[in-house]
């Protein structure tokens, strides 16, 4: 989880600490024997410290890729959560990024990351709307996002 700063858009936050040091913890806890073939992440802060925190426990090369970055919506804050869930139900609120939208670029991207990782696992960091999404269209009805 980022740091909430009020004034900063959501797409800027960092991760504190806390959730630096857990990032590590939750590194070192990958099943990955085979070392990791592609490490790509979001362009959002929060995901490249996280991608980092790997990097550094499995010596991997971190890749950007703006295709994973999370679901564009307008604002954060009260009320989001019910939105949000909205959202994952299959809502569009107005100035939210269409799931098809979603679905087709984090789709691309995940494509793409397996395709640089050859024959060993691909890690891929980015967000939960955007996650939430691409699993839904991978899995099909009987995934509940």
């Amino acid at each position: 989880m980022p740091v909430v700063t009020p004034d900063v858009h959501s797409s800027e936050w960092h991760l504190d600490d806390a959730n630096a040091a857990a990032a590590r913890v939750w590194a070192e806890r990958l099943e990955v024997s085979s070392g990791i073939g592609a490490l790509v992440t979001s362009t959002e802060p929060k995901a490249i410290e996280t991608a980092v925190a790997i990097a550094e426990c499995w010596t991997a090369d971190v890749i950007q890729d703006t295709r994973l970055r999370e679901a564009e919506r307008p604002w954060i804050g009260t009320g989001y959560r019910a939105v949000a869930h909205r959202y994952l139900r299959g809502e569009l609120p107005d100035g939210w990024e269409p799931h098809a939208h979603v679905a087709e670029r984090m789709a691309a991207a995940v494509g793409d990351a397996l395709v640089q990782a050859a024959d060993r696992p691909a890690v891929v960091v980015s967000h939960g709307l955007a996650l939430a999404i691409h699993l839904g269209d991978r899995l099909g009805d009987e995934f509940d996002p």
